[in-house]
C-alpha cells in the first residue's frame, strides 16, 4: 500500500470521523514539528507567540473543523468588550457591556450544548408521551472551556482585578485558543496565563524534565488504567447491564469512578506537561482526590480549576449578595453553584442530579459540622479519618454511576441491580475472568495513598538522568504503551463535557 502526496494533504484536513487526539501518534508528530520551530524562534516573542497561535488554531481546526471561526469570533467580541468596559465612564455602561458578554457566551453555550436538552425537557413536561422534535446541532468541542476562560477576562476587567485590558488581539485569541487547555481544561484565568505570553518563558533542565515526566505519567494513566478498565470491564457492563450479574455492576461502578479519574487526571498531566515543555505554568486539576474525608474537601482536590472558577465567579458573588439571609441563603448559593456544575458537565438530567447530590453533600458538611466535631472526639484521629475517607469514596462511586448512564430510568435500574442482586459467592468466578481489571483498580487506588515524597523521589531521580537516558526511557514507554493502543482508542472523556 503506497502513501501519496494527496493522502498526506488529506490527513492534514479536518476529518469528522477522526478528530485529532492528544495521545495519538499524529499529534506527537505534529507537535514535534511545531516544537522544532518554536525552539528555533524561542527568543523572538512575536514569532514565538505567532507559531503558538497558528498551531493552537490548527489543532482546534483538527478537532472541531470550521468551528474554529466561531471560537475566534467570540474571542474577538470579548476582546473589544473588555476594552469597552475599561474605557466606560459609568457603572451602568460597564454593566451593560458585561451583560452583552454574558449573553453572547452563555447564549452560545445554551444554543450549541443545551437546545435539544431544553426541547426534550419541555416536551416531557408539557406534552408527555410525545416524541420531541430535536434539532441537528453540532457542538463545538471544548466550548464549555473556552467560554469559561474568556469570561474570566471579562469578569476580572469588570471587577478591576486586571489593571488594563489586553492591547494585542493576537495575544488574546492565543489565550482563548491555547491548545494545552482548549479541549478539556484546566480552566486558566486570563490574569494568570496572558502575562506568561508577554514575558519570556523559562525553559531549563527542570521544566523540560517535568514536561516529559508528566506526559509519560499521563499516557500511563490514560492508556494503561483508564482505557483498559473501560474496554475490559466498565463499558461492557454499563452498555448492557442486563447480561451481567449484580456483582459485575458493583465492580463496574468502582471501575467507572477510577476510569473517570485516570482519564481526566491523565489528560491534565499531559496538558501541564506540554505547558512545561514550552515554558508555561498551567494550574493542575487534581491533588489526590480520593484522600478527601468529605465532599467539600473532595472538590478542593478534584477538577480544581472548575471548582475555583465556580467558587470565585458564582458562589462568592451569590453568598455576598445574600449574606444577610443567614445559613439558609448560603446553602441555597451552594445548591445553585452545584446545579450549574452538574449542568455544565452535561446536558442531561443525570448530570443535573449528580451536581445536586454533590451540592446536598456539601450542604450536609456545613450543617453537620458541629455534630461531626463532637463525634470525632469518640474516635482515634486516624480511625475517624479512615472511616470518613471510606464513606466519601463510596458516595463518589454511587454518584459517578449517573455520569455513565444515559438517563435517570437507566440509573434507577442500574442502582437496583448493583444493590439487590449481588452474590458475593461468585467473586472467585468473577475474579478469574476480570483479574487484570481488578488488580489495576486496586493498584490504581493504592497509588492515591502513597506519600507525596515517593512521587517526588521518582521525579528527582528522573531529573538527574542524562537527557539521552530520559529520551530513551520516553521512547521505550511510548513504544510499550502503543502496543496497547489502537486506531479506535478512546478519546478523553471530558472532551464531551
Amino acid at each position: 500500500m503506497t502513501f501519496t502526496w494527496n493522502d498526506f494533504l488529506s490527513s492534514l484536513q479536518y476529518l469528522p470521523s477522526q478528530p485529532l487526539v492528544f495521545q495519538s501518534v499524529t499529534f506527537f508528530l505534529l507537535f514535534g514539528v511545531f516544537f522544532l520551530f518554536y525552539a528555533l524562534f524561542f527568543n523572538n516573542r512575536p514569532i514565538r507567540n505567532g507559531l503558538l497561535l497558528v498551531f493552537s488554531l490548527y489543532f482546534y481546526y483538527k478537532i472541531s473543523g470550521y468551528f474554529v471561526g466561531v471560537m475566534v469570533l467570540m474571542a474577538t467580541i470579548d476582546y473589544f468588550i473588555g476594552k469597552g468596559i475599561f474605557k466606560a465612564k459609568t457603572d451602568q455602561s460597564k454593566k451593560l457591556l458585561l451583560v452583552l458578554s454574558l449573553v453572547m457566551n452563555i447564549g452560545a453555550l445554551l444554543y450549541f450544548k443545551y437546545t435539544n436538552f431544553l426541547i426534550e425537557s419541555w416536551t416531557g413536561l408539557v406534552h408527555q408521551g410525545t416524541e420531541p422534535v430535536l434539532l441537528k446541532i453540532v457542538q463545538p468541542l471544548g466550548i464549555s472551556y473556552f467560554v469559561f476562560k474568556s469570561l474570566t477576562y471579562i469578569f476580572d476587567i469588570h471587577r478591576e482585578m486586571i489593571e488594563e485590558p489586553e492591547r494585542n488581539w493576537f495575544r488574546y485569541v492565543l489565550f482563548v485558543s491555547f491548545f494545552p487547555n482548549i479541549m478539556a481544561g484546566p480552566i486558566s484565568k486570563a490574569r494568570d496565563l496572558i502575562p506568561q505570553f508577554i514575558s519570556k518563558p523559562v525553559i531549563d533542565r527542570e521544566t523540560l524534565s517535568k514536561g516529559m515526566f508528566l506526559i509519560m505519567l499521563g499516557l500511563i494513566k490514560k492508556i494503561v488504567f483508564a482505557d483498559y478498565l473501560a474496554a475490559n470491564l466498565v463499558d461492557r457492563v454499563f452498555e448492557s447491564p442486563q447480561y451481567f450479574t449484580g456483582l459485575d455492576a458493583l465492580m463496574a461502578s468502582y471501575g467507572g469512578l477510577l476510569q473517570l479519574y485516570f482519564d481526566f487526571a491523565g489528560y491534565t498531566d499531559m496538558m501541564v506537561g506540554f505547558g512545561f515543555l514550552m515554558g508555561f505554568t498551567i494550574e493542575h486539576n487534581f491533588n489526590k482526590p480520593f484522600l478527601a474525608a468529605n465532599i467539600t474537601e473532595f472538590w478542593r482536590r478534584w477538577h480544581i480549576t472548575l471548582y475555583n472558577w465556580l467558587n470565585e465567579y458564582v458562589y462568592q458573588p451569590l453568598a455576598f449578595a445574600w449574606r444577610r439571609g443567614g445559613k439558609v441563603m448560603i446553602l441555597l448559593a451552594v445548591f445553585i453553584t452545584f446545579f450549574i456544575s452538574g449542568l455544565w458537565h452535561g446536558a442531561a438530567l443525570t448530570f443535573v442530579t449528580w451536581g445536586v447530590l454533590h451540592g446536598a453533600a456539601i450542604a450536609w458538611d456545613v450543617v453537620s459540622l458541629n455534630a461531626r466535631s463532637n463525634i470525632k472526639k469518640w474516635f482515634p484521629k486516624k480511625l475517624y479519618s479512615v472511616i470518613s475517607i471510606f464513606i466519601t469514596f463510596h458516595f463518589l462511586v454511587f454518584t459517578a454511576v449517573l455520569l455513565k448512564v444515559p438517563n435517570l430510568e437507566k440509573a434507577k435500574e442500574f442502582y437496583s441491580f448493583m444493590i439487590s442482586d449481588i452474590d458475593f459467592s461468585l467473586f472467585g468466578t468473577w475474579y478469574a475472568i476480570y483479574s487484570t481489571p481488578f488488580l489495576l483498580m486496586i493498584g490504581g487506588l493504592l497509588l492515591q495513598y502513597l506519600p507525596i515524597k515517593m512521587y517526588t523521589g521518582v521525579f528527582n531521580g528522573f531529573t538527574k538522568l542524562h537527557w539521552t537516558l530520559k529520551s530513551l526511557l520516553f521512547a521505550i514507554l511510548v513504544v510499550l504503551l502503543y502496543q496497547l493502543y489502537s486506531l479506535d482508542a478512546m478519546p478523553f472523556i471530558y472532551i464531551k463535557f
